[in-house]
């Protein structure tokens, strides 16, 4: 590979790390601010967080489109950190629930839009360029979770440390350094090679023609549902149905992350000596263990021993999804990585409603016990798709 392609290589990791830290220091403080700040109630926060859902999947599935048709990719990362900043500069000198509503929550949809787009850049750009595609791909998920390990903690830090406006400034300034990057660094004329219309005036190759990407996104919606379930019942589950000590959730978090990372990083060398679909597989039963693990905690030391399972099972999820479902992208990588990330956001959005419910009827172990039905419905879909596009396996 030329030097030049190098550089750009790393350019991509870096605006996608600088986007979702960006991204993560806001979109989590968003509902501290409009209840503690903007003294509204909390159910304006579910008026908000539906008004960002509808225009994230939105954005998913448009940009996706454009970069299957050959649209200019470098300029919907430019759009993704002018989102942010468009985002985080209103916020600093107005402070409106309206505005948030109206113009905040939809530019940074934009912006969480642009990892999915960064996704597909790094995929395409891998092809193009004859990186190691698993490889490549760990990496580029990697930078989205070393974004949200660091961003929600930094954000409620200076929060606490300067007040809220300081928490806008340091967004606004990672959407400058993101825009920066990406105006001198990125590919500017990058493109994914665009799709041709079918030559017959009544066929209709349309978002549902592929039968094993969709069967292969049900498999990451559940994964993603099972992983949201049980991560957002632990932190209640710990203290008040385990008795162990308040600090329990954020050793259980950083045993999780440290083990995740480690999981991505291995996933390449999983899927090249076992196949994608085999470290799926591999991913599901470290989740069930996890599970099991965890539903019996009482102790730190089964809470280790269930967070590194987690953060195992979750990381070689993150480091095999993308890849897996872009093996039956039929050569639409931007419909199958925007797909993806719809499935993983929707899963998390049904997974945190459902957890309160299943919790209010019954308890936070029972959502462990759900999670753990959802995986092995992510087990039964995947091994539905062992017969289908058998070229996404090569």
């Amino acid at each position: 590979m030329s030097p030049p392609a190098k550089r750009s290589a790393r350019a991509i990791l870096l605006s996608l790390f600088v986007c979702s830290l960006g991204n993560s220091a806001i979109i989590p403080f968003i509902g501290y601010f409009i209840v503690e700040e903007l003294g509204m109630k909390p159910w304006h926060i579910s008026i908000y967080s539906a008004v960002y859902s509808v225009m994230i999947m939105v954005g998913n599935r448009v940009s996706g489109e454009w970069i299957d048709k050959g649209a200019r990719i470098h300029l919907m990362v430019v759009g993704a950190s002018v989102g942010l900043g468009i985002a985080s500069g209103l916020l600093i000198v107005v402070q409106s629930y309206w505005l948030m509503l109206v113009v905040v929550g939809p530019c940074v949809a934009v912006a969480s839009a642009g990892v999915s787009t960064m996704y597909s850049l790094g995929r395409l750009f891998a092809e193009q360029n004859g990186l190691d595609l698993p490889r490549y791909n760990a990496r580029v998920r990697m930078m989205t979770s070393l974004g949200w390990m660091f961003g929600p903690a930094a954000s409620y830090l200076i929060a606490a440390r300067f007040g809220d406006s300081a928490v806008f400034w340091f967004v606004f300034l990672l959407a400058v350094v993101g825009l920066i990057n990406s105006l001198l660094t990125l590919p500017r004329d990058f493109r994914g090679e665009a799709r041709p219309h079918a030559a017959h005036p009544h066929s209709k190759p349309q978002w549902f023609d592929n039968r094993p990407l969709w069967l292969s996104a049900f498999v990451c919606l559940m994964f993603s549902i099972s992983h949201t379930l049980c991560a957002a019942a632990l932190p209640l589950f710990y203290i008040r149905e385990a008795h162990l000590p308040v600090y329990a959730p954020g050793l259980s978090l950083t045993l999780k992350c440290a083990a995740e990372v480690v999981a991505i990083s291995s996933s390449p060398f999983l899927m090249a000596r076992f196949g994608r679909r085999n470290a799926l597989y591999l991913s599901a039963g470290c989740a069930l263990a996890a599970f099991f693990v965890l539903h019996q905690t009482d102790d730190l030391a089964k809470l280790a021993i269930g967070a590194v399972l987690e953060g195992l099972y979750f990381g070689l999820f993150a480091g095999v999804g993308v890849t897996f479902m872009q093996g039956f992208a039929r050569g639409r990588v931007g419909r199958a990585t925007s797909l993806y990330m719809n499935s993983i956001f929707l899963g998390s959005l049904a997974a945190n409603g459902g957890t309160g419910v299943i919790a209010s009827l019954y308890n936070f172990r029972a959502a462990i016990v759900a999670a753990a039905v959802a995986m092995v419905l992510a087990a039964v879909a995947l091994f539905a798709t062992r017969h289908t596009d058998k070229a996404a396996e090569a």
